[in-house]
């Protein structure tokens, strides 16, 4: 039975034009973060597992890539009937940087205004637009407990929208203390909080009739007409500001005039049903979605409590991340999903003889800021330019024996077929100016 040249199901291959598009993208949202002053961090793809499950794993155990332990280990745990892993792929961005703030934080500046942009890796079904591997660029501000933390990190993720030209994202804004007074309001027991909040999440995708059923079904008929008024209303009604207080809903609206006065055209609406990170975020949420997507675009919120897991003091922090490959679907759909990544030019080797004097050129026009290809093999010209057709350089330079004695090289535009034999400085200013 032949090896499978197919990555296994939720892993993917790119080809180099995609490969060349995401790289970009990743400089545009390095580059927009950094305009807002946050720092690069980088951590490491494999965490302990203590690290991992948190405060006792719950759902993310079920997410997690586990790596089995080695040697005596491995086959000491084996004989005890103990776990055999001890390490596991990361699941997300935000673990990690709690982890990372709790070992550096004496190293850092205070507060701390990080992004951390790389792959991880969830144990789940495959589905379409759903992968097992995929990369989050994070953005987050630890030690600030002023709701300009969450304005701050809303308005970056909203620049890098800008950045790439996409239109029509909305936020979408809760308070995660504002579901926990309308639940209390309409008295839920603790042990149901958790299943009306996923019931509530389903609003998005279903009638809100079918909704209200399954609240009913779970909670009675009163809780759930209760629940209508708050956090399954599309607008929080009087009852509910009331309910809540000046107090939590100021804060909100706070964080909302903030982020359109400092993004022209900006889109934020309060939304009482949004259900975010119910075991993690302990404030503010929030979500970036688009028309042209059936799930977010990305989001995040509040978890002042994650670095407690650590054995320090709680440590405020907010943070968002953008959901890189449903950003990627959208620049396809818009045809930005590929940059050629092509070199400006391809320099031919007419013989092994000669093959010095190509690589000097080559240096030479590098030197310059060139991108430049050297054939790499042993093969007649016109292979060599169908190399270059291949590579989608936008010149092949030929140097053959009378250009070297002569100093010069012959410069072809593979999109016009002109040529002319110039200096390697009348050649770099032609590849240059595309001429």
């Amino acid at each position: 039975m032949p090896i499978p040249t197919t990555p296994p199901s939720g892993f993917r291959d790119f080809l180099p034009e995609q490969v060349a598009a995401r790289h970009d993208a990743i400089e545009t949202i390095s580059r927009v973060y950094r305009s807002f002053g946050f720092q690069p961090i980088q951590t490491s793809a494999v965490e302990d597992l203590q690290v991992l499950l948190g405060k006792g794993g719950g759902e993310n155990e079920k997410l997690i890539f586990k790596i089995q332990k080695r040697g005596e280990a491995l086959e000491r745990a084996k004989a005890e009937g103990t776990d055999l892993a001890d390490l596991g792929l990361r699941f997300d961005l935000t673990l990690p940087l709690a982890r990372y703030y709790s070992k550096h934080g004496s190293l850092l500046p205070h507060p701390f205004k990080a992004f951390h942009l790389g792959p991880v890796w969830r144990a789940e079904r495959a589905q379409k637009g759903r992968y097992r591997e995929f990369t989050q660029c994070d953005v987050d501000i630890v030690g600030a407990d002023s709701w300009g933390a969450e304005v701050e990190v809303i308005t970056a993720i909203l620049a890098v929208f800008r950045a790439f030209g996409l239109d029509g994202v909305e936020v979408h804004l809760n308070d995660r203390r504002l579901v926990d007074v309308a639940l209390e309001a309409a008295q839920v027991p603790p042990e149901k909080r958790g299943a009306v909040c996923v019931i509530v999440d389903k609003l998005d995708k279903m009638d809100e009739a079918k909704v209200r059923a399954e609240l009913e079904a779970e909670v009675g008929v009163e809780a759930a007409a209760l629940l209508a008024q708050t956090i399954l209303a599309k607008t929080p009604s009087g009852e509910f500001v009331r309910q809540i207080g000046k107090d939590g809903f100021d804060g909100l609206n706070r964080i909302m005039g903030a982020v359109q006065a400092t993004t022209p055209g900006a889109v934020i609406h309060l939304t009482p049903n949004l259900m975010r990170g119910l075991g993690y975020y302990t404030g503010p949420v929030f979500e970036f979605r688009h028309a042209s997507l059936s799930g977010s675009l990305g989001g995040g919120g509040r978890y002042d409590k994650l670095t407690a897991a650590f054995g320090g003091q709680p440590v405020p922090a907010c943070g968002g991340s953008i959901g890189f490959e449903r950003l990627m679907l959208i620049l396809e759909e818009k045809g930005r999903g590929t940059a050629d990544g092509a070199p400006d030019a391809v320099v031919t080797v007419f013989s092994d003889e000669l093959r010095a004097r190509s690589l000097e050129v080559a240096a030479a026009l590098r030197a310059k800021g060139l991108s430049v290809d050297v054939f790499p093999g042993a093969a007649k010209l016109k292979q060599q330019f169908k190399y270059a057709d291949q590579k989608k350089a936008h010149y092949a330079l030929v140097i053959g024996p009378d250009e070297a004695e002569r100093g010069v090289v012959q410069v072809k535009s593979l999109s016009t077929g002109d040529e002319s034999a110039l200096s390697v400085d009348e050649a770099c200013a032609k590849i240059a100016a595309r001429a």
